[in-house]
């Protein structure tokens, strides 16, 4: 009994000082390169456990479906509106509000609860004014089938996240009364593609650039200011009139997680202000956390204010989105 009993407390004793290893926290993320080495770093920095897998938006979409009924992710970080929103509705999520959420925006998240955004993306109509006037440029999405801009902007890759939002930003213009896209929105983007450069990937696109036939570019703001750069050019960005898509990244942790503690104190840590103005002073990224952003960069929050946002329903698009880019392949491009 006294042997028993010291065995005990020396397992007991033993079990404190080397505590079980648990398994780090699994997160699936679209964010690679030097985005993912930043936040593996910072999130060691600050005692979180993490293993980082980073692949596409679709693949990563594919792999959580397909992952469903036995998920080897606790957390998905920085997939888009409609992504998040289709695998909610797939029963992916499980409701928590992080610390942050009582001070974000109500449209940067969900009435259940389980998605959060951290920061925006606007994806903008931009024009070179060393090739195109400023008095000729577009002023909204719907000029670019006018015949001026024949041959002098890109469509790209429809596989492509950018020109998805882009293409659903302009088809959701032309709404019927049962949230369908009308005749009238398919003609116009019939138009759409025969007036424009259609690029098959992404080399193709920053070629039609770099040969000067191209001067009208629709991406995302990062995307825009790197192309201009990589160019040596200037180019301005236009507060189209009806709006500008902006689309944002968010946080959810998934149902099936067994790291329960650990995944709420991450997503806690991920989108607190000091942390996403941070990311803000780094990358450049717009923080939709009012706190957050007041503590980023000047540039960063000018950037903020270059567009008005067009108001678009993300979640009611995104069981339609594939329907209409199937279409667009089979029927438009």
């Amino acid at each position: 009994m006294k042997l028993s009993l010291a065995l005990a407390s020396a397992a007991i004793a033993l079990a404190t000082a080397f505590p079980a290893l648990a398994d780090a926290l699994t997160i699936y993320s679209p964010q690679g390169g030097e985005r993912a080495d930043w936040i593996a770093e910072q999130a060691k920095a600050a005692g979180h456990d993490i293993k980082l897998l980073n692949a596409g938006g679709g693949e990563l979409f594919d792999r959580l479906l397909a992952e469903k009924n036995n998920p080897q992710a606790d957390v998905v970080l920085g997939m888009v509106d409609t992504s998040m929103a289709l695998l909610k509705n797939e029963g992916l999520f499980q409701p928590y509000a992080p610390a942050w959420a009582k001070d974000l925006p109500a449209r940067y998240k969900d009435a259940e609860g389980m998605v959060h955004k951290f920061w925006q993306t606007p994806i903008v109509l931009a024009y070179y004014p060393d090739r195109l006037p400023d008095a000729e440029a577009p002023k909204s999405w719907l000029d670019l089938t006018k015949d001026e801009y024949q041959g002098k902007y890109v469509i790209g890759a429809t596989a492509g996240q950018t020109t998805r939002m882009y293409l659903a930003g302009i088809l959701v213009r032309f709404l019927d009364a049962n949230g369908e896209v009308s005749d009238e929105g398919w003609d116009f983007l019939s138009k759409l593609y025969a007036n424009g450069i259609v690029a098959n990937d992404a080399d193709s696109q920053t070629e039609a650039f770099k040969s000067g036939r191209a001067s009208i570019d629709l991406n995302w703001l990062g995307g825009t200011f790197k192309l201009a750069k990589d160019l040596g050019a200037k180019v301005k960005v236009i507060d189209t009139d009806g709006g500008t898509p902006v689309i944002s990244e968010g946080v959810a942790i998934l149902a099936g997680t067994d790291q329960l503690v650990e995944a709420k104190a991450f997503v806690d840590w991920w989108g607190s202000p000091d942390v996403m103005a941070v990311y803000a002073a780094k990358f450049g990224q717009v923080p939709v956390l009012p706190e957050a952003l007041a503590k980023s960069p000047p540039v960063v929050q000018e950037n903020a204010k270059l567009v008005k946002a067009q108001p678009i329903d993300w979640d009611a698009i995104a069981p339609k989105l594939d329907e209409w880019l199937q279409k667009i392949e089979l029927e438009i491009r």
